[in-house]
């Protein structure tokens, strides 16, 4: 029986493994460029969306950025939604020029309730497309510009260029800062490359237009309202596009709770997504449409994340009771921990030299980028049988200027 029980476990860690393999090959395009978008004479009128909740003590950078944007001003509006806020977020808006709201609505918390209240209550209807930012973002003066030339080439979805604001406040921020550079390069630009949609437009510095929304606006209802808002539009055939040239500066969490709060989030978000997405992407596949299937098994990866670890633990045990002796498994896991611990170390290396950055402390971001990964494999394990979607803020408190949010990256 366990003989049975252990082959039945190789075989599922062989499956894991192609479908890894699948994403590595995917992923092995990243050292190209995507063409230059040509400027163009027309100016599409953006309605900027900013969703905040006790920001205060960020949102004004944010808002300074936008101010300064190399773009016309008649031709984009800021939007505040002052979400359930305790503290001056509303007044600090008003004070700026915003167009502010305020919801005050129970029920369910997060940016995709408020997206959701904000669509229903004040749809932007006499704008071409919105842009999403989170109150704690500050904003390179290009970034509209370059949303514009993608809408003028036709892309109806962009996602921007995300660098983290503050990569030198502690080593989660680090390694969170050289995750999305990580996903980036290593999950849009090859996608991009090859003709594929981006599989999430990751929650903020995105842009769509209005005509992808229809007459029904926002609707979103689980935890990840990026990745499924992302979901559905490529199962309705749109296309998601990498916009390098539009960068942004995204604050990252500073404790390592922070940080496991949040990604647990995500991974439950994308477990929900599993049962109402890919069904609808598995439909729309067809001559001309294999992005809705690298969607598709995309979206699965926490599953199969999940399960591979599970097997590999079950894995383990089986040995031991098939009599591989205790030290023998001990000296391979610590074998094999190692091994893993200096391949991602050197991966996270290469994202840093590949990105061109650098800022006091990476050291020790690098250091801990294997553990802060690691942490994410066991998320994933833990979510296959405790899903709690529960919004939990994540408080945001450095206040940094565009420059110096641009100093980090020396």
């Amino acid at each position: 029986m366990v003989g049975v029980l252990l082959w039945v476990c190789t075989l599922g860690l062989v499956l894991t493994g192609l479908y890894g393999a699948y994403q590595v090959v995917v992923s092995s395009r990243f050292t190209g460029d995507l063409p230059v978008l040509p400027e163009v004479a027309k100016y599409h009128r953006f309605a900027v969306l900013v969703f905040a909740r006790n920001e205060e003590r960020v949102i004004g950078q944010l808002l300074a950025s936008l101010r300064a944007q190399d773009y016309p001003l008649d031709a984009f509006d800021v939007f505040v939604t002052a979400d359930n806020c305790t503290d001056a977020t509303a007044d600090v808006a008003r004070a700026a020029g915003a167009i502010t709201f305020e919801r005050s609505a129970a029920g369910p918390r997060g940016k995709g309730a408020a997206l959701n209240w904000f669509f229903a209550e004040h749809f932007p209807r006499s704008y071409d497309a919105c842009v999403v930012f989170d109150a704690d973002n500050v904003v390179d003066p290009r970034f509209l510009a370059a949303m514009n030339r993608q809408l003028a080439a036709g892309h109806q979805i962009a996602t921007g260029y995300r660098m983290g604001k503050n990569p030198s406040s502690s080593w989660v921020a680090g390694a969170s800062t050289l995750f999305w550079l990580m996903q980036t390069r290593f999950f849009h630009l090859p996608r991009a490359l090859r003709n594929l949609p981006c599989t999430s437009v990751g929650g903020t510095g995105f842009m769509f237009a209005l005509r992808v929304l229809g007459a029904d606006g926002w609707r979103t209802s689980s935890a990840c309202e990026d990745i499924e808002f992302t979901l559905q539009a490529i199962a309705a055939g749109h296309f998601v596009a990498l916009a390098p040239d539009a960068i942004f500066y995204d604050e990252q969490p500073l404790t390592f709770w922070q940080s496991l709060k949040q990604r647990y989030r995500w991974s439950v978000g994308s477990v929900q997504l599993i049962r109402t997405s890919v069904p609808k992407l598995l439909a729309s596949v067809g001559p001309g449409q294999l992005g809705a299937l690298d969607a598709a098994l995309y979206i699965i990866g926490v599953v199969v994340g999940g399960l591979s670890g599970l097997l590999w633990v079950l894995s383990l045990g089986l040995g031991l009771a098939s009599g591989i002796g205790p030290g023998r498994t001990l000296l391979g896991v610590l074998a094999s921990s190692v091994a893993g611990y200096l391949v991602l170390a050197a991966f996270g290396v290469l994202v840093a030299r590949i990105e061109h950055v650098r800022w006091p402390g990476m050291a020790k971001a690098i250091l801990g980028f294997p553990i802060w990964l690691f942490s994410w494999s066991v998320i994933n394990v833990v979510v296959l049988f405790y899903r709690d979607p529960t919004w939990h803020t994540v408080p945001h408190s450095e206040a940094m200027s565009l420059a110096e949010a641009q100093l980090e990256h020396r």
